[in-house]
């Protein structure tokens, strides 16, 4: 895979309009691109994090996004909001491309449960005459 793993995007072009009430229009935008469990959870932390996204609607399964204006607004309103999402994408793009890179990272540990486990794997401990368990007197 060229670039990012996660390099969603918004698809304004195909977006569907349908009337939400007599004073609210319902619009649906398509995603494209790789959309998995990492992407969506990044997705619902910034959704519930901000007021601001809090009109976006994901729905995975069909990789689109749903938002409400109201009847009264126009293609500029629209597109400002359109505008918000597409900034809403990118956000997550880099929350789930900074949660990979960290997945990905070897991880040093410093923990004694881990330090006596990888001790008592050893061949080498255990021929020198070595403890099994940090703290287990030798025998």
């Amino acid at each position: 895979m060229d670039g990012k793993p996660y390099d969603i995007v918004v698809d304004s072009v195909g977006m569907n309009w349908e009337q939400a009430g007599p004073l609210f229009d319902r619009y649906t935008v398509a995603l494209t691109g790789r959309i998995d469990r990492r992407w969506v959870a990044c997705y619902n932390r910034s959704v519930g994090a901000s007021e601001t996204y809090a009109r976006f609607r994901l729905d995975p399964g069909a990789s689109n996004v749903s938002f409400t204006t109201r009847s009264t607004d126009g293609p500029v309103q629209v597109m400002s909001v359109i505008k918000k999402l597409e900034s809403l994408v990118a956000s997550v793009n880099n929350q789930a491309n900074q949660e990979l890179a960290l997945e990905k990272q070897p991880r040093a540990s410093n923990e004694p449960g881990e330090a006596a486990a990888k001790l008592r794997l050893s061949g080498l401990a255990a021929r020198l005459g070595l403890a099994r368990d940090i703290g287990e007197p030798s025998k």
